[in-house]
């Protein structure tokens, strides 16, 4: 940001000079033009502009220093302490509770949001997660549900006091405790209020007040068995843990500190407790509560304990004023913060980066940076890394070969962390150095002993192929390399293959190419010589004393350049060339010698670094050569590591390079030898290699290896050079698999060292549960159990096609004497089997006339006669000619051979019947009576092919040609024309008669159908034989008109599939539907039921008793069964509320209606709950106050119990409300009994409309109108044995009572109020009568006032009323109360009155048709 501001101060001061030099006058007396000018002032802003971009890429270039973990981030200060700080991850924000009234938003960052005022002081606050809101506790004790602006949803009283709660992410609950108990609280009715499930008293004493609280993940331990969650409940010095799921008390630890424990957490990966005290100790404990671990270090007491958000950490803070973070694998502490103050709390997420801190008046934000992240653990310290050559990355997969203190070396995948293969030495040996040769497969390993090693990394744990024992040689060797030259890529890439698919080096296969490749091991010895072995075998080709005094110290090759280079303990660099295939390889090209020892060397193509050190100088010094240009490069003392360096690095693609230091410090340089960045670290790097051509880094920090992606270090150039470049994709690398031979020859400590490392994308540091290796008999036990969930699993599913009707019976149906005849029936006709028949066309002879005939006018099928099935029309097309039709056709219909045609009568005008003539066309059918409107033909002309085919309820036909049939009119006899003649007249007075009849008489529908089906159909034209086509349309016959009207529904299809009229009974109606579809309600699916519903509301609209009352049954058992609808599925939530309005519109005043309603109201939530509201208002509920829902709410909150299942509410429900049908009628009676009496009810008394003597006076109430009046009845009111009521009425009974108690109990406060008051005015009294504002017998001088131009009523006339308007008008306006001081008795009304006898509107007398009663 500095070089940035700079920059922009620069160029605000280039362009003042500029304007300054644009408004200086010139010497010389020419003006400068505008074109000039303009050119001048666009130069300037060039110039400025590029300057600018050039300052910027030179800041970019400057050192940048960059820190890793925790950075502070802002700090907040308050005028008052901070009552209570949390975290809500889910919007990255920080609660913090100013006050117990006053609650501020702010964000990760530090900047603020927003500010809340409570309006009632809280205790605390915790954040819900899953619901998105919060609970808080008082003092009172109280627990509140808070909505997201700090609003109460709803409140419940505790009945022991609340000292600190906790939310339950994997329960939804809340657990709270107090003095002696823990309880564990439910959310109900939406996630709107709580309810109390369990409270854990038992073995508890009140002396034990608890302050902190701890949960662990819930968890299964196996599978069939319930889920345990503990709950660690800190107590002073002790910790008691509870069991949620079974509300027990497990275990209670004392004297675990010696001093109060002020921080508990958990680490459910490691299976151990944390806990904290005002000791100065930090303590792990493990499941047993056996001491595991102590950190100390903080001289004061500890005040806070967290669990670090990454990572088996732990972070703590004192009143030493530090801050700590401690490592539960190192066992120590790993950084330490100056706070200044003492912390009272720290607050962490896992999985988050953002933390906070408080102390007092101070909020402190904190953030993690994260600049490397564990990539695998090795288990023990990481003294040496390798990385393979990145240039093949496009052939061979690249992989780093690691060692650790344990004697093991490790190929690790830098893509993924996983561990390849092992190497495993003899005990008591360690590695020095190593190289691996991916093309060959192979892992060099140099022991501390002298010993090099050549092992197999195709096989896990690796074999040991060659061994150069150190006695072999003249002195120990002490470094080595590997010279790889790979002449061809291809070649070698097929060879590597051969290498993977055989199992080892030795399966390559000789090939018609000669093998170019050169590999070659150069060794350096502690008297300074250098070595070159053969490959294979190990021997030693050629020696040459490279150093003379001191050991070689380090060696490095460069097979693109033919280099090697050495250094020594002489001070001396050498560089070599390298000639593979010659017998002596190595031949000296350069020296260089400086003032100390060069301990590490890398090669950067032309160029080697050296790192320079003399501990002795305080010397840490980098130098690079360019062996191309000879010249040497070195950067400023101040970039220099102020420790020993520790390792070298190079990156040949980016020509950067990277050290790492003691100071703990990783610096990256450039080609130049200039500082690019400085990164800090929490920890020494032992090793650093770089494992792509992107420039990442892999760190060998104590005992793990850790990824630094380039993104976090490079600059803005390189980090753009690395997106313009094509980028290959990874060849896929997999863990070669571990040999269960070697495994089990393997001892116990080999095979921990074997299992000890592992990728830390897969660890499980925050997992439920730790895997483990599972014994023989629970694996026996779980793969029992998994047979049994399967046998289960089957059974269900044969259960369940049994229901749908879908399963088939495995077993053969017994031999029945008619299935052995019908298979003695099939196995005759395998043998005899009837030959078919097959007649052979004669060829007709080719006429070319035939080609003149229209081909239109030729029927392309066979003149057929299909079966009549039904109806009226059959569904054939038209007859044949005569002549076509053969002697078997003529046989077949019971003609002789030699019949002739049958004549056809020709009416010209007139008609016959449809079924005289159709039995004329087709004589041989059977003579029967058919309904016109199932079948239905259209006839086209032959010409007119593809015309629409159109239903018509005639056969109607269109002469095409005028051609003459086989038999005409002259061919008729006379004699069968007169007895046509004479059947026609009698069929033309038969249907008048019938006609006749039914207008006198007019019948059902049924009756209708049934008579038009006996007496046939209306006679229809008689056609004149033409050639015609006949279409034959077959549409499906109507359905009932109940069911038609529902064809179309989706229910209906569901249910009748294949409707039609022979589905449904003769003479279907309404109630016959609603009883079929009944029947069908309680195996469809939720969304038929549905429709099913609606249904039964449409067909029983005149509401049959019988049929009515069978619907409310159904639908009150398809809500109570054994499985009934759930609110969480949308489909089953539209049935619950379809069938509730169904209920209503059925049978309104049922019993089971208002029971089922109060069962739905006190399981479903907000939104249902409105909808229910409305369908009791529907029925007749009068409860403005909401006292009903209130008495339904504190079910559940009263006894604190939950209610577990719908059975239990319904009979709750239905309990309760027959207890107030009790006391209405009870009520009923006794005012039944007063009126008897002849004594005057002071009330507003309904007066019924009508009344008949049929009609009881209690059964008349539901008809009345309200009209105010004090009634008194003088006659005997009939006895009846049992009021007639409502259900809903005596709800709203209820709903009075309630009233009355809380009026009398605002009235007794108001007196009491009053009471204590002395106030000067006088309060006017309550007006209890019901007087009108204008009273009888008012004098007339009212009457001549004049009337207010703005009056709403009409001018009053004179004389008689029109239209019998009585001596009083009945206005809706709203009563008007004197009233200077309103109280909260206002919104109640003055009396409350029977249920039965609420008061009507005022009424206004006019004073026109006013008069003084005589109360004489």
């Amino acid at each position: 940001m500095e070089s940035v501001e700079m920059l922009k101060q620069e160029g605000l001061d280039n362009l003042g000079q500029s304007a300054q030099h644009l408004t200086m006058p010139k010497t010389t007396g020419d003006q400068e033009s505008i074109e000039e000018k303009a050119r001048r002032m666009w130069a300037t802003l060039r110039e400025v502009v590029h300057n600018s971009i050039e300052k910027i890429k030179r800041s970019d270039w400057k050192p940048l220093e960059l820190e890793h973990g925790i950075q502070h981030v802002q700090r907040v200060m308050f005028k008052k302490a901070i009552h209570q700080v949390m975290c809500k991850a889910a919007t990255n924000e920080v609660i913090c509770m100013v006050s117990k009234t006053e609650v501020c938003v702010y964000h990760c960052d530090g900047r603020k949001k927003q500010d809340f005022r409570l309006r009632e002081p809280l205790e605390g606050l915790v954040c819900a997660r899953q619901i998105n809101r919060y609970v808080a506790w008082t003092d009172y004790p109280q627990l509140k549900v808070l909505n997201l602006d700090f609003q109460t949803i709803s409140s419940q009283r505790s009945r022991q006091d609340i000292t600190c709660c906790l939310y339950n992410e994997d329960l939804n609950e809340i657990v709270t405790a107090g003095t002696g108990y823990v309880s564990s609280w439910h959310f109900y009715f939406g996630c709107r209020d709580l309810m109390c499930d369990v409270t854990v008293s038992e073995g508890l004493t009140p002396s034990d007040v608890f302050t902190e609280l701890a949960l662990e993940r819930s968890r299964v331990l196996a599978a069939g068995l319930p889920r345990t969650q503990r709950c660690y409940a800190v107590c002073g010095t002790g910790i008691a843990v509870i069991d949620l799921p079974t509300a027990t008390l497990l275990t209670y630890e004392k004297n675990l500190h010696d001093r109060k424990i002020t921080g508990i957490t958990l680490f459910e990966a490691l299976r151990c407790v944390v806990t904290s005290s005002r000791d100065g100790n930090i303590k792990i404990w493990d499941e047993s509560w056996n001491l595991q671990m102590v950190f100390v270090g903080h001289r004061g007491p500890i005040t806070a304990l967290a669990s670090y958000p990454h990572g088996p950490y732990l972070l703590s803070a004192s009143e030493d004023g530090t801050m700590r973070a401690w490592s539960l694998e190192l066992a120590d502490q790993v950084d330490e913060i100056r706070m200044g103050v003492t912390v009272s709390r720290l607050g962490t997420e896992l999985g988050h980066d953002s933390f906070f801190s408080y102390a007092n008046q101070q909020l402190d934000l904190w953030t993690i940076v994260h600049l490397y992240k564990r990539h695998t653990t090795i288990g023990y310290p990481v003294t040496a890394l390798k990385v393979g050559n990145i240039g093949w990355a496009s052939h061979f997969p690249v992989r780093a070969a690691c060692s650790g203190a344990d004697g093991t070396a490790r190929l690790v995948s830098p893509d993924t962390g996983n561990v390849i293969a092992s190497l495993l030495l003899e005990h008591g040996r360690q590695v020095a150095d190593l190289e691996y040769c991916l093309p060959r497969e192979a892992l060099l390993v140099l022991t501390d002993q002298g010993d090099l090693l050549k092992a197999n990394s195709l096989t896990n744990p690796m074999r040991v192929l060659m061994e150069v024992p150190g006695s072999s040689q003249v002195s120990r060797m002490c470094c080595f390399c590997v010279y790889a030259l790979m002449a061809n890529l291809e070649m070698t890439h097929t060879r590597w293959q051969q290498a993977v698919a055989g199992g080892s080096e030795e399966k390559i296969r000789s090939v018609a190419e000669k093998d170019s490749d050169r590999l070659l091991l150069i060794t350096g010895h502690l008297n300074g010589f250098l070595s070159v072995l053969d490959w294979s075998s190990g021997k030693t080709q050629s020696q040459v004393q490279a150093h003379e005094s001191g050991k070689v110290l380090a060696v490095v090759a460069e097979p693109e350049n033919q280099y090697l280079i050495s250094s020594g303990e002489d001070n001396a660099v050498k560089v070599w060339r390298v000639f593979p295939f010659a017998q002596e390889s190595l031949s000296l090209l350069m020296s260089f010698y400086g003032a100390h020892p060069p301990t590490h060397l890398c090669v950067l193509k032309n160029m080697f670094v050296v790192a320079l050190q003399n501990p002795a100088c305080a010397v840490h010094t980098i130098v690079m050569y360019d062996l191309r240009k000879k010249i040497r490069k070195d950067h400023h003392p101040a970039n220099d590591h102020k420790h020993e360096i520790t390792d070298l690095s190079a990156s040949p693609e980016l020509k950067i390079f990277a050290s790492a230091s003691r100071d703990r410090t990783v610096k990256f340089w450039d080609r130049k030898n200039q500082l690019l960045r400085i990164v800090h670290l929490k920890a020494v790097a032992d090793n650093i290699a770089f494992c792509n051509d992107e420039g990442d880094l892999l760190l060998g920090i104590e005992r793990d290896l850790y990824h630094m992606g380039s993104i976090e270090y490079l600059t803005q150039p390189y980090l753009l050079r690395i997106a313009c470049r094509d980028h290959l994709d990874p060849v896929s690398d997999g863990p070669v698999p571990i040999s269960r031979t070697v495994l089990n020859s393997l001892s116990v400590e080999d095979r921990q060292r074997l299992s000890r490392s592992y990728s830390s994308k897969y660890s499980l540091e925050h997992s439920l549960i730790v895997s483990e290796e599972l014994d023989e008999d629970t694996l026996k036990k779980q793969e029992q159990l998994k047979e049994a969930y399967a046998l289960l699993a089957a059974r269900e599913q044969e259960i369940l096609l049994i229901q749908r009707g879908e399963l088939k019976s495995k077993r053969k149906p017994p031999r029945t004497k008619e299935i052995q005849e019908e298979g003695f029936r099939r196995y005759m006709q395998l043998f005899y089997v009837e030959t078919p028949r097959i007649k052979i066309p004669e060829h007709k002879i080719f006429n070319p006339d035939e080609m003149l005939i229209d081909p239109t006018y030729r029927t392309e099928y066979p003149y057929k006669c299909a079966d009549i099935s039904k109806g009226f029309f059959p569904p054939l097309a038209l007859p044949e000619p005569w002549d076509e039709v053969s002697d078997e056709e003529k046989m077949a219909r019971g003609l002789p051979s030699g019949a002739e045609v049958p004549f056809i009568p020709v009416s010209l005008d007139g008609y016959i019947p449809n079924s005289i003539f159709l039995r004329l066309l087709w004589p041989l059918e059977p003579w029967g009576i058919h309904d016109e409107s199932e079948t239905q033909l259209k006839v086209e002309p032959v010409s007119e092919v593809k015309a629409e085919s159109k239903p018509e309820t005639k056969l109607k036909m269109r002469p095409s040609t005028e051609l003459e049939p086989s038999g005409t009119s002259s061919e008729l006899s006379s004699s069968f024309l007169e007895k046509l003649e004479r059947v026609m007249e009698k069929e033309r007075l038969k249907a008048k008669e019938l006609s006749e009849g039914e207008s006198q008489e007019p019948k059902s529908s049924g009756e209708k159908e049934q008579k038009s089906s006996k007496r046939g159909s209306a006679p229809t034209a008689l056609l004149r034989r033409t050639s015609v086509r006949v279409t034959e349309v077959d549409p499906s016959p109507p359905l009932p008109k109940p069911a038609e009207q529902f064809k179309k529904s989706v229910w209906f299809n569901d249910l009748f599939p294949t409707a039609d009229a022979g589905t449904f009974p003769a003479g279907l109606d309404d109630e016959t539907l609603a009883e079929m579809i009944i029947r069908h309600l309680p195996t469809a699916r939720y969304g038929t039921k549905e429709g099913i519903a609606k249904a039964l509301v449409t067909l029983l609209t005149s509401r049959p008793p019988d049929t009515t009352k069978l619907a409310h049954e159904a639908l009150i058992a398809a809500l109570n069964g054994s499985n009934p609808p759930r609110q969480e599925i949308q489909e089953e939530r539209d049935f619950i509320l379809t069938a509730l309005w169904a209920l209503k519109e059925l049978m309104p005043d049922a019993l089971e209606l208002l029971v089922e309603l109060m069962a739905q109201f006190l399981q479903c939530d907000i939104i249902l709950r409105n909808t229910i509201k409305l369908l009791l208002d529907d029925i007749g509920l009068q409860d403005p106050h909401d006292l009903f829902e209130k008495e339904l709410n504190s079910w559940a909150t009263s006894d604190g119990t939950q209610v577990p299942n719908k059975e239990k509410l319904w009979n709750l429900s239905r309990d309760w409300l027959r207890k107030w049908i009790r006391i209405f009628k009870n009520h009923v009676r006794s005012a039944l009994k007063s009126l008897k009496q002849g004594k005057t009810l002071k009330a507003s008394v309904p007066v019924p409309l009508r009344t008949t003597p049929s009609v009881s006076p209690v059964d008349n109430m539901n008809s009345l109108s309200n009209k105010p009046t004090a009634m008194k009845v003088t006659r005997p009111v009939k006895r009846t044995a049992s009021p007639m009521v409502r259900p809903i009425e005596a709800v709203n009974y209820f709903c009075e009572l309630e009233l009355d108690k809380m009026l009398k109990v605002l009235m007794m406060a108001e007196k009491a109020e009053e009471a204590r008051q002395k106030d000067t005015v006088l309060v006017l009294p309550k007006i209890q009568s019901q007087h009108a504002i204008l009273r009888l017998g008012e004098t007339r001088n009212a009457m001549t006032e004049k009337q207010s131009e703005k009056s709403h009523l009409p001018p009053i006339l004179s004389g008689p009323p029109p239209l019998g308007i009585g001596r009083a008008i009945k206005l809706v306006l709203p009563k008007v109360n004197l009233s200077p001081f309103p109280s909260a008795i206002d919104r109640y009304p003055l009396q409350p009155v029977f249920i039965m006898l609420r008061q009507s509107g005022q009424k206004y007398f006019i004073l026109e048709h006013s008069y003084v009663a005589d109360c004489t």
